[in-house]
């Protein structure tokens, strides 16, 4: 055998061992396993639902205390563990009739406060109470809506 034939016959050998090491199966060796690593990265995140919010009760400009209502659980936030978050909305809102012709102004206050939760998983809950002060006049006899938003900020 010529010395370029035993190279190559000895590249053969090692080429053939060193890749039956990773993985590969021989007629001498008939199944082989290997590992197999697999990384995800969790990254915090977080999901904001509200609930729509009708005020029961009839409003009147001459009743002392306004109309005033709580919604239990108007506002959820879902989050993986350790995410951390801010929730801000606004204190007032306008509610206007159909037309447009008459409208009131509604208090809103929140049981979330203006600092960052963090979150141990699951949902969070946050009340929203609705008040309407009284004196407000001209204010027709109709149905006042309005809306607004919560919104929510991830700090990580």
């Amino acid at each position: 055998m010529n010395t370029k034939a035993a190279l190559l016959s000895a590249l053969m050998t090692l080429l053939s061992t060193a890749h039956a090491a990773t993985g590969s199966v021989t007629p001498t060796t008939t199944s082989n396993s290997v590992p197999v690593q697999v990384t995800v990265v969790a990254g915090a995140g977080c999901t904001l639902s509200t609930t729509d919010i009708t005020v029961s009760g009839t409003y009147l400009a001459s009743d002392p205390s306004g109309l005033t209502q709580t919604a239990t659980n108007a506002v959820s936030v879902l989050c993986t563990n350790g995410a951390q978050y801010q929730l801000s909305a606004p204190s007032s809102i306008p509610l206007y009739n159909t037309a447009g012709t008459s409208g009131l102004t509604a208090n809103l206050t929140y049981t979330f406060t203006n600092g960052t939760v963090t979150s141990a998983g699951g949902t969070d809950s946050y009340n929203i109470t609705v008040t309407v002060p009284s004196g407000q006049t001209n204010v027709l006899p109709e149905t006042h809506t309005g809306s607004t938003y919560v919104s929510i900020t991830l700090m990580n």
